[in-house]
């Protein structure tokens, strides 16, 4: 009898044994990823929350490319996509852990960053590229004189370019928040006088004669930095490694966009729904550089808009330090391998 139960448990025994070595075998590395391509078996991707604005594309290229080609998620991300009708609302989703990254204007993120949330930009994403559409009546700069006119929101580049505009001239604008889609018939309506959006806005209200393009981003703020890409600073400290990695797949898409123009082109017009004629008529009035630093210079100069503006509080002799505890290039420059410029 007790040597039949040992017979059993040496039975159960190897059978153990077998079951955890073909585990072992089926969990190595093989010739088969998870995603079914060929190549080495990779661990699966984290799950990541990226952020973008509406119809921004123009502005920030390499968001749609990834997006479009599905980048990330060859580089193994499980990616959630969050569309915004604004950078204000972008960066406060970043701010809660709601996003981990998020391509939108800068303005916004020095205004929260001021306000003791720590954010790191990691890269820079175009410059330029809005303009200021006024009704026919309007032309000059002085006629702005007590006029209303729509921006994407406080916090927003265009609305700083428009209060820098008013202080510059000694005039006074009245600010309305409208979402950039409906300000073209805002303005149709009477409602305003005028508005500043990022392009293609601009072009499509000026080609539908709703009114004309007053002033472009080089009249008001000349290469001013508009998108960037943005993360947490905690995510920065805490988990360089992904931060890195995600910045790797936006410079390949970035430097694809560069690399193919009129494939870029074809993309932005099914991904704004703009026209060609539209597409290629914008295009040039925004900049982009790769590697793709921010003007450092452009953003002290916001930044001090806004201090003069009283809508941050801050001594003029700590805004070199803010810029860098704001702007972090240094994994741009290991990928690189290039030096930001002075």
């Amino acid at each position: 009898m007790f040597e039949r139960f040992r017979n059993l448990i040496l039975i159960l025994s190897a059978a153990f044994l077998i079951f955890l070595i073909v585990s072992n075998v089926s969990a190595a590395p093989g010739k088969e990823s998870i995603s079914g391509v060929s190549g080495t078996r990779t661990e699966p991707g984290r799950s990541i929350h990226y952020g973008y604005i509406t119809a921004d594309q123009l502005h920030s290229p390499a968001v749609m490319v990834m997006k479009e080609k599905k980048l990330l998620e060859a580089a193994g991300f499980d990616v959630k996509w969050h569309e915004y009708i604004a950078g204000s609302y972008a960066v406060q989703d970043l701010t809660s852990g709601k996003t981990d990254f998020a391509n939108c204007g800068v303005a916004p993120i020095i205004i929260n960053h001021s306000q003791g949330l720590e954010l790191a930009i990691i890269a820079g994403s175009n410059q330029e590229g809005s303009s200021l559409v006024v009704a026919d009546y309007i032309t000059s700069i002085m006629d702005l004189d007590g006029k209303t006119i729509a921006t994407p929101g406080l916090g927003s580049i265009q609305d700083a370019m428009i209060t820098r505009l008013a202080m510059e001239n000694n005039i006074t604008i009245k600010h309305t928040t409208i979402e950039v889609s409906d300000m073209p018939d805002f303005l149709k309506k009477g409602d305003i006088d005028g508005f500043i959006a990022w392009a293609p806005h601009p072009a499509c209200a000026a080609e539908k004669k709703l009114g004309y393009e007053l002033l472009f981003s080089k009249d008001m703020m000349s290469n001013h930095q508009c998108c960037v890409l943005v993360t947490g600073a905690r995510a920065l400290r805490d988990d360089p490694d992904t931060v890195k990695k995600v910045l790797e797949v936006y410079l390949e898409a970035y430097k694809w966009f560069m690399d193919n123009r009129e494939e870029s082109i074809k993309m932005l017009v099914k991904a704004t729904g703009k026209s060609e004629t539209i597409v290629r008529a914008v295009i040039d009035t925004v900049k982009y550089s790769y590697p793709p630093y921010c003007n450092e210079e452009s953003m002290k100069n916001i930044a001090q808009g806004y201090i003069d503006a009283g809508r941050i509080m801050m001594k003029a002799d700590e805004l070199d330090g803010f810029i860098e505890s704001l702007y972090k290039p240094v994994l741009l420059e290991s990928i690189t391998n290039t030096k930001r410029p002075d």
